[in-house]
């Protein structure tokens, strides 16, 4: 686990940066942006997925701890990502910059399936996100991860990175132009053929059952809008969005949005095998 400095090495960062620079060519430009990004804040976990149109996601770069790895690989980028906080960002096509995991969170996620399974079996304590957009339809995540014992990121961890948002961002957009699918190629492609079975899934969600507005509903509950931001994206009221949610939950017999999302897994398992 990661020792907290008691305040930034800023000396240090500054004789890092130039590793960070010469590795903008080269598929060793995250292990050292992280490296020099240590030196402002302690991280227990990294994690660098690139989301693209009609793509799998693609593992660009993880320094995960060995709990959090298992449960990663097994299950988190075999579909479950739809319904995480940070996915969002691909959803709402979000603008460029620093988001903060409390931010990011749909109502009641601590109490949803995804949260238990993976963020809480991974002793997740706090996540923060560097969301950058170096082309057209391409998203690229950092995650940062801070895991039980350790505490929250403090407000002057979230100062240092607001600092250096723009540097950050122009640091990842840069080693995208010089790569470009040379690093998408060579990155850890995961899940294969995920977002086609995870697209056929949403598509085919409550068919037969729920109405067509009412699939929309549970679309959108799956991954994570709260009643507002789903009433929003339907350009409804928010007592017509509970009424359908209420709907979707009697005809699926469900109680909940995490016995929801616990049933759109177990879809998304069957069709998997």
């Amino acid at each position: 686990m990661t020792t907290l400095p008691a305040k930034p090495h800023f000396q240090s960062a500054l004789e890092k940066l130039p590793a960070v620079i010469e590795q903008l060519n080269s598929s060793g430009f995250y292990a050292a942006l992280i490296d020099w990004l240590g030196d402002f804040f302690a991280v227990d976990s990294v994690s660098v997925i690139a989301y693209a149109q009609e793509q799998p996601p693609k593992l660009l770069y993880e320094a995960l701890t060995e709990q959090e790895r298992a449960i990663f690989f097994a299950r988190f980028m075999d579909g479950a990502y739809v319904a995480s906080p940070s996915y969002r960002g691909v959803i709402d096509n979000s603008q460029p910059g620093v988001y903060l995991w409390s931010a990011l969170m749909p109502d009641d996620f601590r109490k949803s399936d995804l949260y238990k399974s993976y963020y809480q079996a991974s002793q997740i304590e706090d996540l923060v996100y560097v969301f950058c957009q170096p082309a057209p339809g391409v998203h690229i995540q950092l995650g940062l991860g801070r895991h039980s014992p350790n505490p929250p990121f403090s407000a002057s961890d979230l100062e240092s990175l607001y600092a250096l948002e723009t540097l950050i961002l122009g640091f990842v957009n840069k080693h995208y132009q010089l790569t470009g699918n040379k690093a998408q190629t060579e990155a850890v492609a995961l899940s294969r053929h995920v977002n086609q079975r995870v697209k056929q899934v949403l598509d085919q969600f409550g068919e037969g059952i729920l109405t067509e507005r009412e699939r929309d509903i549970a679309k959108l509950i799956i991954s994570g809008y709260s009643s507002q931001a789903a009433a929003d994206k339907l350009c409804i009221s928010p007592g017509t969005e509970r009424v359908h949610r209420a709907k979707v939950y009697a005809k699926l017999n469900l109680r909940s949005n995490s016995e929801l999302f616990s049933l759109f897994l177990r879809h998304l398992t069957t069709l998997s095998k």
